[in-house]
């Protein structure tokens, strides 16, 4: 049932469409990181603890992470391609 909601919107949204919304977003992105205070993140883990995290990270951890990130862009890219 998606399929056919997500084609029919991609018939009604040209390719100018689809780049003013990607760049909008990308936009109001950059925009609420300049607005937002990131201060607090440095305070959620003590020094100690940082470094005793990063020692014990190893190259599995990092496949893991690749693949996270790799399965995100994958549905990016599917997701364009809808409306392309």
């Amino acid at each position: 049932m998606i399929i056919f909601l997500i084609t029919s919107t991609s018939r009604d949204l040209s390719k100018f469409d689809l780049i003013g919304i990607i760049l909008g977003h990308v936009i109001f992105a950059v925009a609420i990181t300049q607005l937002l205070d990131w201060s607090w993140l440095k305070n959620l883990m003590s020094e100690e603890d940082k470094l005793k995290m990063l020692n014990s990270y190893n190259w599995k951890d990092l496949l893991v992470d690749i693949s996270v990130i790799t399965i995100v862009i994958g549905m990016i890219a599917l997701i364009i391609s809808f409306f392309i």
